[in-house]
């Protein structure tokens, strides 16, 4: 057996793996954006992770909920640089102070094209190793 036979369920995992995270970011922005409500925050600072291993700054954004409360969080922004003071359009579940993220499409473009990338890798995987398996069968077996 070649090494080679590894790499199809190496794909084929890692296809999986990449379409259902990409698939609920997708769910997750689809909700937000049907049940959340749309305001404007301002951006208040930048957030860096705490092990530095991740290079992008996140913007801090504050805005005032329908309750009156102001409320602040880090929320993603992409490939988009915020500086501070920037007024920028959010859209935030009034359940979950937590749930907030930007009023744009980015998101869920990049989830959806991730999601297609996953399907493609786990059906051509399983595909090629379909292939193979034909390719090794007998042919005189079936009486062609």
């Amino acid at each position: 057996m070649s090494i080679f036979w590894y790499l199809p369920p190496i794909l084929f995992i890692g296809g999986l793996v990449l379409m259902v995270h990409q698939a609920e970011t997708a769910i997750t922005e689809i909700v937000l954006r049907r049940l959340g409500r749309r305001t404007e925050a301002v951006v208040t600072g930048h957030f860096k992770s705490p092990s530095g291993s991740d290079p992008f700054r996140y913007p801090i954004v504050r805005w005032t909920d329908e309750k009156g409360e102001e409320r602040e969080h880090a929320v993603s922004a992409g490939s988009r640089r915020f500086a501070e003071g920037n007024v920028v359009g959010v859209i935030h579940n009034p359940g979950a102070p937590d749930t907030v993220a930007l009023d744009t499409q980015e998101r869920y473009k990049t989830a959806m094209f991730g999601l297609w990338v996953g399907v493609l890798l786990w059906a051509g995987s399983l595909a090629a190793v379909l292939l193979k398996i034909a390719s090794m069968l007998p042919e005189n077996r079936y009486g062609y």
